[in-house]
């Protein structure tokens, strides 16, 4: 009888939940399933496995001789090709897109409502039980016929665009590569029409990728472009913002507030001046988080393990040098 080796599968996050290992070794007889869930289990325990589904770093990947592909849960995976080593190997990426679509596109018109409405002023005023009119008068803002900039029409930001018909506002893009543009996106610019973009967006929507094109694009000279009584609302990576100049700008009132689900460092410091302002929503990288997001990325892995073992083509392979 021929022994099969098995081949090695390591958890390296309980992102999907602790069952998930369970259920991969009740579905897939034929593999090992390893669960590592701290950097030091996943450094000592990588030396033969052949798929990580994990963010894994550069240190653990050079000891990773056996590895061909690395199972992104989430969709960004610029946090795995930020380490060279892993940027130029022939081992394969995959991500999970479309699982955090919907959620995060709901989150960005809460942000646009909470923030014109001055909900987080008015939930302070509810603990002090204090009801003052005269407080908000002229300080609401209306978002009908408003400019819309979408910085990333990908998939997030074109369900943003389909969630934005209600509110009757012209929306601009910019997008060096859309895969399509939805009707009610009047323009669609290439990075060259950034400074363009920011110069007529009542909301500036951050949604696009962390590439090298991206990184710290939306800077102090861009948000300076924005028109007074602005808002930004950052919902994909926070190293696209400057965020010591949006904080100051705020300061100004010549931004209005903002809403940051993600920070160039997380957690965000607690120095950071954003904690400080009135009129700024700060969630913690949350935006997604829903029950159908974790099936979606438990299904995406299955259904791709699946394939690796079948010795077939993987699904949502990824390009290491753009990041994306």
């Amino acid at each position: 009888m021929i022994n099969m080796k098995k081949i090695k599968v390591m958890i390296a996050t309980d992102h999907v939940g602790m069952e998930f290992a369970k259920t991969l070794r009740n579905k897939f007889q034929n593999a090992e399933i390893i669960e590592a869930y701290t950097k030091e289990d996943v450094y000592n325990l990588i030396d033969d496995v052949q798929v990580i589904f994990g963010w894994p770093d550069g240190k653990t990947f050079e000891k990773a001789k056996n590895l061909k592909w690395i199972a992104c849960p989430g969709m960004g995976i610029d946090k795995i090709v930020m380490y060279e080593n892993i940027k130029k190997s022939n081992v394969e990426i995959t991500n999970a897109p479309g699982t955090h679509v919907t959620s995060m596109a709901d989150h960005v018109i809460g942000s646009i409502v909470s923030l014109t409405h001055r909900f987080n002023e008015a939930y302070e005023d509810k603990k002090k039980k204090k009801w003052d009119t005269e407080k908000y008068s002229s300080r609401i803002t209306e978002i009908t016929k408003k400019t819309v900039g979408i910085y990333g029409l990908g998939a997030i930001g074109r369900e943003i665009a389909k969630r934005l018909i209600g509110f009757d506002t012209k929306n601009y893009a910019v997008d060096p590569s859309p895969s399509s543009i939805p009707s009610n996106i009047q323009e669609c610019w290439g990075q060259e029409k950034l400074d363009e973009l920011c110069k007529i967006s009542n909301f500036l929507i951050v949604s696009a990728p962390v590439t090298d094109q991206t990184r710290n694009s939306i800077n102090r000279h861009r948000l300076s472009l924005m028109p007074k009584g602005s808002y930004v609302i950052v919902i994909s990576r926070g190293e696209i913002v400057d965020e010591l100049a949006l904080a100051d700008l705020i300061k100004t009132s010549h931004i209005y507030g903002a809403s940051i689900d993600a920070t160039a460092v997380e957690p965000l410091s607690k120095t950071s001046p954003l904690w400080k302002l009135e009129n700024v929503i700060i969630t913690p990288h949350s935006s997604a988080l829903t029950p159908e997001l974790y099936e979606m990325r438990r299904n995406i892995f299955i259904s791709n393990l699946d394939r690796f073992l079948s010795n077939k083509n993987l699904n949502y392979v990824c390009d290491k040098v753009t990041g994306v």
